[in-house]
């Protein structure tokens, strides 16, 4: 299903989600989709066909390998994610896209996936259901802040991506709002936290994969993830730098 997102339309909470509404004086202190669509966020509309609606110029660089202008805004329109996505990465949006006919609500997601070069991301998502006229879901209004910028340069760090979304008056200022960590001004996914602590009390990636229910694969993405957050190569130098500076936080 296809909807009108021209950039004049009004974003406005409504329900649990949102819904779009043409500009009027009364809606004047919400935001505008053009306006939304300027900021340095991943923001993006999905249908429940797994296509991307519309989305921004900053949605359309972290899609692109290197950096080098292989989609634009109008490109992007009507492309099925698993022209970008690796099938897992397709899969798991898709499980949290479709999760919002069910709740009906905001969710808020720690996201990690690969595209189809290979390029490894981490992310928070705020998924809205995004109503029509009728109450009715058609769609998912998505935006994402990076929680690294060691593969989007172009990003900002976390906190500042974070408060752009609060200052958007979509979600409520609440202090909490970050499923995972921010520690020592890196931001780290409870799944990461996860592999961490299971890794330092000597478990290896296998054991690991089946005390969390996940793939070896899926263990090990969590785990290079983590690594280039850390600016480590190995295993051993991962293990040092959790133990000597971020495990009095995420100690059990």
């Amino acid at each position: 299903m296809s909807f009108d997102t021209h950039p004049d339309l009004i974003v406005q909470p409504y329900l649990s989600g949102v819904r779009l509404i043409k500009p009027s004086d009364d809606s004047l202190h919400f935001t505008s989709i053009g306006s939304l669509f300027a900021m340095p966020l991943i923001i993006y509309f999905v249908g429940f066909d797994a296509k991307y609606i519309n989305a921004n110029y900053f949605t359309c660089l972290t899609n692109i390998p290197g950096n080098q202008g292989y989609y634009s805004e109008n490109e992007l329109k009507g492309t099925p994610l698993s022209t970008l996505f690796k099938k897992d990465t397709v899969e798991i949006f898709n499980y949290h896209n479709n999760n919002l006919l069910s709740t009906k609500q905001l969710t808020i997601y720690d996201e990690q996936g690969s595209l189809l070069n290979d390029l490894m991301f981490s992310c928070i998502s705020f998924k809205f259901p995004l109503f029509d006229s009728q109450d009715e879901i058609i769609g998912v209004f998505g935006i994402s802040a990076l929680t690294d910028k060691t593969v989007f340069k172009e990003a900002e760090n976390l906190s500042t991506s974070i408060e752009r979304i609060i200052q958007t008056g979509l979600i409520s200022p609440a202090k909490n709002i970050m499923p995972g960590f921010h520690i020592n001004e890196i931001y780290f996914s409870k799944q990461e936290i996860k592999c961490l602590r299971l890794l330092v009390t000597g478990k290896t990636i296998k054991l690991i994969a089946q005390h969390m229910s996940l793939s070896p694969r899926t263990i090990e993405f969590y785990l290079e993830n983590i690594k280039r957050k850390l600016a480590v190569k190995t295993k051993s130098e991962l293990i040092e730098k959790v133990v000597q500076f971020i495990w009095p936080e995420i100690r059990p």
